[in-house]
């Protein structure tokens, strides 16, 4: 947790980058309001490895920028400091500094180095480091970018820190709960809600007859209808949920994709070092203490339907291997 200015009112924290995912996730244009933000949970469950996904997203269009952390093990470290969980506004750092506007940058985190990608002030990618990356590592980042990858590092700059959260929605924090936390929204939100109610009040005698007979006639209807509007809710809650599941759930669940990279790998005397899944994109690192032969593998993962596009590289001592992971209708052919 860090000391921001205006924060003596309010507990916002800052989790540590490391224990922070973050991914861009595309929407169907179609989606507007619950339905985009239902279909934007259903994607970061099948994204996340965390078994209780919590997360801050920025919007540009149908483009969702999204932070996701273990919501479990982070109520831990602050009720280790201390405080209540409930009482903490959950702020990933990126969203409380300066933002920035278009290309690359390297920020000094409270704990780390992050790699940066701005378009039109919207975080199209982020990439984190303990130390200042290598011209190796930094090369491999910017590949995937879609820069020139013999751009060199940039120097590493510390964006300012902001009284509040630049960003516009976060999960377990909803407008109401962050206008509470902010002391300038609460008072022009009250005197906003104040007049209105002086104009209401000041109206009431002349509409109290109307409606005592108005609100006896309603109730009359909705004791009626309460059961069939009930079971229509519930049947089209279901259809969505149902028509979300369908039209957005391309990829096999990530635990499938897991077990079928360990079965293919057994008996090859390999580990598992690093794993990075994406939506549709899978990156892994291998190490052994014997020579590997990265054909075997690329041969392995080649010929199961859920792979394609497989190729290796090597960084430092491992083996890193790239591929594709077909759609649940590709994989099913």
């Amino acid at each position: 947790m860090r000391e921001l200015p205006g924060s003596d009112r309010r507990i916002i924290w800052i989790p540590a980058r490391n224990t922070l995912k973050h991914a861009v996730f595309n929407l169907p244009e179609q989606l507007t309001g619950k339905k985009r933000v239902s279909a934007l949970k259903l994607k970061i469950g099948a994204w996340s490895p965390f078994s209780d996904t919590r997360f801050s997203v920025t919007w540009s269009g149908n483009v969702a920028s999204v932070f996701a952390w273990d919501g479990e093990a982070l109520d831990r470290r602050i009720a280790d400091k201390g405080y209540n969980p409930t009482d903490c506004e959950i702020v990933p750092e990126a969203y409380i500094r300066q933002p920035g506007k278009n290309g690359i940058r390297l920020v000094s985190c409270n704990e780390g180095i992050e790699a940066q990608v701005w378009a039109d002030g919207f975080l199209s990618t982020s990439r984190w480091w303990a130390d200042v990356p290598s011209q190796t590592e930094w090369s491999l980042f910017v590949r995937t970018t879609g820069a020139s990858v013999n751009l060199a590092p940039p120097a590493v700059v510390e964006p300012i820190w902001l009284e509040n959260p630049w960003h516009i929605s976060q999960t377990g924090g909803t407008l109401v709960n962050q206008i509470i936390r902010n002391e300038h929204l609460l008072a022009a939100s009250v005197a906003i809600l104040i007049a209105p109610c002086i104009y209401f009040a000041s109206e009431w005698a002349s509409y109290s007859t109307m409606r005592v007979v108005t609100t006896r006639e309603i109730s009359v209807v909705e004791d009626e209808s309460r059961a069939t509007r009930s079971q229509r809710a519930q049947a089209l809650s279901a259809l969505e949920t149902t028509e979300d599941l369908f039209s957005l759930q391309r990829y096999p669940h990530q635990i499938q994709i897991m077990s079928k990279t360990h079965s293919l790998l057994q008996g090859h005397s390999v580990t598992l070092s690093s794993w990075d899944y994406d939506d549709g994109m899978l990156e892994f690192g291998l190490e052994s203490e014997q020579d590997i032969d990265t054909r075997v593998f690329i041969t392995a993962f080649e010929s199961d339907p859920l792979f394609s596009s497989v190729s290796a590289g090597t960084r430092g001592n491992r083996i890193v291997m790239r591929m594709n992971i077909s759609t649940i209708a590709e994989s099913s052919l």
